[in-house]
């Protein structure tokens, strides 16, 4: 057996972020700030503007990012060169718009587009801070970027190994206010990621166990999914949510993010459900390939079965958040093009059980 492990983000788990912040920026120059506008009127940005001395701030981010979006950063932290330092709080969307013109500055390529073919001397890099607002994108601790071509309904994926975050900073007190939607949705984001990292053709011992670790503790946690949501569940979510991002940080992504594409791009699906929702499909084709590695999987998660799990998950779903095709105004007549879009390159083929277009349609029909 020959695998290999490597994730180089320095991880730091902190009570007041702008403290660290301040702490790992001190010696840079021009500091870019990337967050969303409603953050930007936030306490916690004034907390933090108190501490940087010379910084300005980038919040025109799409929820999604689209090239025009992303293209908007690129100019912004050109026109603002010599940058010492980008910090980007908020969801995955911030941190990849974040990465994309980080990957421009560093590149000395400002055309977004031109950056998926870049290869040019690397110039110095700017300090990268990841700060995650959600417990569920993991972004903060990997390379990607996904960016959407929203008249074309497609993603794409900037990849490059210079561009994972030096830093990646866990306040729990940027999730505390999280809608109980969108934390079951960001939740459901990093179950996803977990269980894609277990039955992932690059899996290994150390994104296994971190995979493992991530299950555990959002069974632990579903239940808990209710207002008011306690500071102990929070901490225990973006704990899971960390750990699940060093898992597939590792293995990428499979079938589940493959097909979630189509749906959040046709039917603007919240992604944390969109890759969630089949799983329970795929585990019934998945789980029969891992049976040595199963009962530890399950002994060390503390769950009794795959649907257990699942149980959980739709109990924590029920009546808050829709969790099939037709609440988001599917139709029938749409799944053979959602499944024919659902072979992303990179991703499907990852899943360790080789999936057919029929597989995917049975599939969409499971979750319709």
């Amino acid at each position: 057996m020959t695998w290999q492990y490597c994730n180089p983000v320095h991880i730091v788990f902190a009570q007041a972020f702008y403290e660290a912040v301040a702490e790992l920026t001190s010696n840079s120059r021009k500091v870019i700030v990337m967050c969303s506008e409603r953050f930007r009127l936030s306490q916690a940005f004034g907390e933090l503007n108190t501490r940087l001395t010379d910084f300005e701030c980038f919040t025109a981010i799409e929820n999604n990012p689209s090239f025009e979006s992303c293209q908007r950063a690129i100019q912004f932290v050109r026109s603002a060169a010599p940058v010492g330092a980008i910090v980007a709080i908020g969801g995955g969307s911030v941190i990849d718009t974040a990465k994309a013109a980080r990957m421009a500055l560093y590149s000395s390529c400002y055309n977004v587009h031109a950056l998926f073919e870049s290869r040019k001397a690397v110039t110095e890099k700017p300090v990268f801070i990841a700060i995650p607002t959600t417990h569920g994108s993991g972004s903060e601790l990997t390379m990607w970027a996904t960016i959407w071509d929203k008249t074309e309904k497609a993603k794409y994926t900037l990849e490059d190994p210079l561009n994972y975050p030096d830093h990646a900073i866990y306040d729990v007190s940027l999730v505390a206010s999280l809608p109980v939607a969108v934390s079951i949705s960001s939740t459901l984001d990093a179950v996803s990621h977990a269980w894609e990292a277990l039955w992932n053709r690059n899996a290994n011992p150390i994104s296994g166990d971190f995979a493992i670790e991530a299950i555990r503790r959002i069974a632990t946690a579903l239940d808990k999914l209710v207002e008011p949501i306690s500071p102990e569940t929070r901490e225990n979510l973006l704990m899971a949510s960390m750990y699940a991002g060093l898992a597939f940080s590792n293995t990428k992504t499979a079938a589940a993010h493959s097909m979630s594409y189509p749906l959040t791009a046709h039917f603007n699906i919240p992604h944390g459900i969109a890759c969630s929702m089949p799983l329970c499909s795929l585990a019934r084709r998945n789980l029969p390939q891992m049976e040595d590695e199963l009962p530890y999987i399950l002994s060390r998660s503390q769950i009794g079965s795959f649907q257990e799990l699942w149980e959980r998950i739709l109990k924590a779903t029920a009546g808050r958040v829709p969790f099939s095709l037709r609440d988001y105004g599917v139709g029938r007549k749409d799944l053979a093009l959602l499944a024919e879009q659902s072979f992303s390159k990179g991703r499907m083929e990852n899943n360790i059980v080789d999936l057919t277009p029929e597989a995917i349609l049975a599939i969409l029909r499971d979750i319709f």
